[in-house]
């Protein structure tokens, strides 16, 4: 169908989605409208990945956790486990239940 994963999203020509789901369903619109065309122009997207051990030892330290490709920290969503560090130290005591 043309779609990709970069480890956080699920990409269809240039529209990102967070579930597969409403990926699908877009691609398979797009696909049923008269005159569709293949769009074979390649696109980069960023490739995610989730921390390393040692910096999961800073997320539980911390009270953080990764999701979905996010660092949450109470009802926070980071791109970047530098910027949830920030915020925790800032105002500890989010960190979600079992967290």
């Amino acid at each position: 169908m043309g779609i990709s994963f970069d480890g956080r999203a699920y990409h269809y020509r240039e529209y990102s989605y967070e579930r597969i789901a409403d990926a699908l369903a877009y691609a398979r619109q797009d696909r049923d409208r008269p005159g569709f065309r293949e769009d074979t122009t390649p696109r980069q997207w960023k490739q995610w990945a989730g921390p390393t051990p040692e910096e999961r030892l800073h997320m539980v330290a911390h009270g953080i956790v990764y999701e979905h490709g996010r660092y949450c920290y109470g009802p926070y969503r980071y791109d970047l486990l530098s910027a949830a560090l920030a915020y925790a130290q800032h105002a500890p005591g989010l960190a979600r239940p079992g967290g």
